[in-house]
């Protein structure tokens, strides 16, 4: 009678210890992934000549995109990188970022492909000042599947965000420099034309001094008066110097000195044009 009212007692501790390994496999499992949020606020950013930056979307994706499950939205991720990056500096005008692409597909070989195209129109109707550039990246990655397609899906667009932020500026400071400023809000041409302007101020002082040059002649010989084919006395001054070293050559028996360097005539030689 005691043993068998025993087995019913382990059969219930048998089920028991069964529910409580499952509960602690269950409990066992690793937490969901999280992923960092993206930030290109440590990036220069790209001042442009204009009063305002909008941002837009015209995306048109495949029946095979896949982006929607990836946990950092391409679409939503350019959108931060043009707002964090591209500052209007300026009093009038406009720049429009569209994002025209943003893709990400299942690739052969357990492999992801992602394509990201943006395009940016910049115009200032005021000044009658218009440009734009394209700028699209490419990529393709391997894609484990014991890492998950979320992970797999935020490497992808991780690395082509990097490379969009590369080409983006590339695009913007190989075709419109013209509309870049520094950190005032001054376009960087404007600086270039200012330094350039300061630098030919210089160059009128050797019209400035045109006169002293001239009257030193008698004085320093015909080294100066050499260097100017606009004056008067040019010709003179050579023939002078030509009259006078070729006889004392001669007298003295020796030839013209082979570096050509010309000396001082004695005084009374060279006189100022009239």
């Amino acid at each position: 009678m005691s043993r068998m009212k025993l087995r019913p007692s382990f059969s219930t501790l048998g089920l028991f210890c069964g529910l409580a390994l499952l509960a602690g496999c269950a409990s066992s499992n690793p937490s969901e992934e999280t992923f960092p949020t993206p930030d290109y606020s440590y990036l220069p950013p790209l001042n442009l000549n204009v009063s305002q930056v909008n941002v837009g979307t015209q995306t048109q994706p495949d029946s095979d995109d896949i982006s929607s499950k990836s946990p950092t939205n391409p679409a939503d991720t350019l959108t931060l990188m043009a707002h964090q990056r591209l500052h209007a500096m300026g009093s009038s005008g406009t720049a429009n970022l569209t994002i025209t692409k943003a893709e990400m597909t299942k690739a052969p070989h357990h492999a992801l492909s992602g394509s990201y195209t943006v395009k940016l129109n910049l115009n200032d109707t005021a000044h009658n000042h218009h440009g734009f550039i394209t700028a699209h990246v490419q990529r393709t990655i391997d894609a484990p599947s014991d890492l998950g397609l979320e992970h797999n899906l935020h490497t992808l667009n991780s690395q082509l965000m990097d490379d969009m932020n590369v080409e983006l500026e590339y695009q913007v400071r190989s075709h419109l420099a013209s509309w870049l400023t520094d950190a005032t809000g001054t376009p960087l041409d404007a600086a270039t034309i200012q330094s350039q302007d300061l630098s030919s101020t210089d160059l009128s002082a050797p019209n400035s001094t045109a006169t002293q040059s001239s009257a030193g002649t008698a004085v320093s010989g015909a080294t100066a008066t050499a260097g100017r084919a606009t004056s008067n006395a040019t010709n003179s001054a050579n023939a002078a110097i030509k009259g006078w070293q070729q006889p004392a050559t001669a007298e003295i028996g020796q030839a013209a000195p082979s570096t050509g360097r010309l000396h001082s005539p004695p005084p009374g030689v060279l006189t100022l044009p009239q």
